[in-house]
C-alpha cells in the first residue's frame, strides 16, 4: 500500500489525470506523477508490475497512482514572476549559510501565526515601536500573521536581552546579537532573538537591530548587497530603513500559495521550468494543490 502524500503541495497537470470520481469534498483519482516525485513522496519501491503502467512524456518517466485519495485542500494557479525577480528571490530565500551550498538548500517559512513574547527588560516604548513594524508586515502579507502575547507559554517567538532568563539555551555561548530558529519539514515553529542591549547607543539603534533580526528570521532570509541600504533585505546600515516595495513583493511571494513552499532550490527551479514549458506547449497554466494542514 502506498503511504499518504505528506508534502506541502504538489503539481496538478490535468492532461495527465483521468477517471475522477467525487465523494463530498474528496476526489479519488487515477493519475500519473513523475518518477522523481514518486521517489520523493513514497517509501515503497516500484515493482515490475508498476513498470507495466509507466508512461513517457517530455523525457519524463511517469508512474501511475491508482485510486489516489486527494485530501481536502485548495488548488492555486502558478504565480508567474520574471527572471530578474526570481534571481533576487533565490538569493535571499535559498542561499543559507547553515545549509548545503548546492541545489539542495531549502526555503524556510512560518505556517502558524507568529506569537511574540517580550521579556520584562524590554521597555514599553521598544515593544510599542517594534509592534508597529510587525503590524506593517502583518497587513502587507495575507498568510503571515503576527501578534504579541503576554505569557511565554502562549508564544512561539521570544525577544529578550543578554542577562535575562536564558530562553534559548543553544544561544548561551553567543557573544553577539542574533536570532535562533527551529523548524521541521522546513516550517519554522519557534524563534528567539537575544540582543546585547549594551552594544547599541540609544533606543533607535536597539530598534534598528530588533527589526533587522526579526525581518531576517521570518523567512530565514539572507541579507544581500544587491539592494539600496534602505531595504530590509540589504546587508548594509541605513538610518532610513523601511519596507520598500520590493521588500513587500518578495515577502508576499515567499508566503504565496502560487508556489510550492518548503522546497529545495532544485525543486523550485524545476517547477518554474515545468510551468513555463507547459504554458508554451499547451497554453494551460500549471496549478499547485495545497492540502489543508495535517500532522506530519
Amino acid at each position: 500500500m502506498m503511504r499518504s502524500l505528506l508534502i506541502t503541495c504538489f503539481l496538478l497537470i490535468n492532461a495527465l489525470s483521468y477517471s475522477q470520481k467525487k465523494t463530498d469534498t474528496i476526489w479519488n483519482t487515477n493519475t500519473y506523477v513523475s518518477l522523481k516525485s514518486y521517489k520523493n513522496t513514497y517509501g515503497e519501491p516500484l515493482t515490475k508490475k508498476d513498470s507495466l503502467n509507466f508512461k513517457f512524456k517530455d523525457n519524463d518517466t511517469l508512474v501511475l497512482i491508482k485510486d489516489y485519495v486527494r485530501p481536502q485542500g485548495t488548488m492555486v494557479p502558478y504565480e508567474f514572476k520574471d527572471s530578474t525577480f526570481l534571481y533576487y528571490y533565490k538569493k535571499v530565500a535559498f542561499n543559507h549559510k547553515n545549509d548545503s551550498i548546492n541545489k539542495k538548500t531549502s526555503m524556510k517559512y512560518w505556517k502558524d501565526d507568529i506569537r511574540i513574547f517580550f521579556s520584562k527588560s524590554v521597555s514599553k516604548k521598544t515593544k510599542k515601536d517594534f509592534m508597529l513594524f510587525a503590524d506593517q508586515i502583518d497587513k502587507a502579507v495575507d498568510s503571515l500573521h503576527i501578534k504579541e502575547v503576554k505569557n511565554v507559554e502562549d508564544s512561539n517567538y521570544i525577544i529578550y536581552y543578554f542577562g535575562d532568563y536564558e530562553y534559548e539555551s543553544r544561544m548561551d555561548n553567543y557573544t553577539y546579537s542574533t536570532f535562533y530558529a527551529s523548524w521541521k519539514h522546513n516550517k519554522i515553529y519557534r524563534t528567539t532573538i537575544r540582543l546585547d542591549e549594551s552594544a547599541f547607543f540609544g533606543d533607535a539603534l536597539i530598534q534598528y537591530k530588533l527589526r533587522e533580526l526579526f525581518f531576517q528570521s521570518i523567512g530565514y532570509f539572507v541579507l544581500i548587497d544587491d539592494f539600496a541600504c534602505e531595504s530590509y533585505f540589504s546587508n548594509c546600515y541605513s538610518p532610513n530603513k523601511r519596507l520598500t516595495e520590493l521588500d513587500i513583493e518578495l515577502l508576499k511571494y515567499h508566503y504565496s500559495y502560487g508556489i510550492c513552499k518548503g522546497t529545495s532550490l532544485e525543486t523550485f527551479e524545476g517547477q518554474h521550468q515545468k510551468a513555463k514549458e507547459i504554458f508554451e506547449k499547451t497554453g494551460h497554466q500549471m496549478r499547485f494543490f495545497h492540502p489543508y494542514e495535517q500532522e506530519q
